[in-house]
């Protein structure tokens, strides 16, 4: 039997509607890819906060049972331990003679140990293979300037930008980048005979809300 190459793109807090026919939000590429396949309507997450639900979508499981409660940066590690007695997705592609590779917001534990979930090639944040896709990056940067700009100030945290219009090319900002990646991995795993999966989580449209001066034209 043939196995059927796994492509996931996981967008952040983006909320359901917005792939809707009749909304203002333009998605040309998701609208393509919708007429391909099956639009699934009635998918509910089963838990409203990030990291849970990240973990679920992992691991098939409720957040009572997967361990994960809570965002996984804000609390001790044995309150965002991920249960690994159950084999994740990833691991059974693995086991199936799949080549996986994971790019961009990854959230779903604090180890950062991809590998230990299944993924073979590690391009979440804080991974090597994204701090020096980002190094690369950083000249193109350097000289960002940004219109329309406000930061956003709140007793207790440190300032952040939280929108803006910007003169970076959308391959040199962070969306770019992990797409880049994920680009980079389907050309080599696209010369081999096993099957793959290519998981990209993209930051967007969480905030910050950083347009480029193209897009937002439009």
């Amino acid at each position: 039997m043939v196995k059927p190459n796994i492509l996931f793109l996981m967008t952040d807090q983006m909320q359901g509607r917005v792939l809707d026919p009749d909304h203002p939000c333009q998605t040309p590429n998701f609208d393509r890819l919708a007429a391909r396949g099956v639009r699934f309507t009635r998918a509910y997450t089963p838990n409203a906060v990030c990291s849970p639900a990240r973990a679920s979508l992992m691991t098939g499981l409720l957040p009572h049972n997967h361990g994960v409660l809570y965002v996984t940066h804000t609390v001790d590690d044995d309150q965002a331990a991920l249960r690994t007695e159950h084999l994740h997705w990833a691991q059974q592609l693995v086991a199936n003679g799949y080549r996986t590779g994971y790019f961009g917001k990854w959230h779903v534990e604090r180890s950062g140990q991809l590998a230990e979930f299944g993924w073979q090639v590690n391009g979440a944040e804080g991974s090597i293979l994204l701090r020096e896709a980002e190094a690369a990056k950083q000249a193109e940067r350097a000289n960002a300037t940004y219109a329309l700009e406000h930061i956003l100030e709140q007793p207790g945290y440190r300032p952040m930008r939280f929108y803006g219009v910007t003169n970076v090319p959308p391959e040199a900002r962070g969306l770019g980048v992990r797409t880049q990646l994920a680009l980079d991995f389907l050309d080599d795993v696209m010369d081999g005979g096993e099957p793959w999966c290519c998981f990209v989580s993209v930051l967007e449209p969480h905030d910050p809300f950083i347009c480029g001066e193209k897009a937002f034209a439009q």
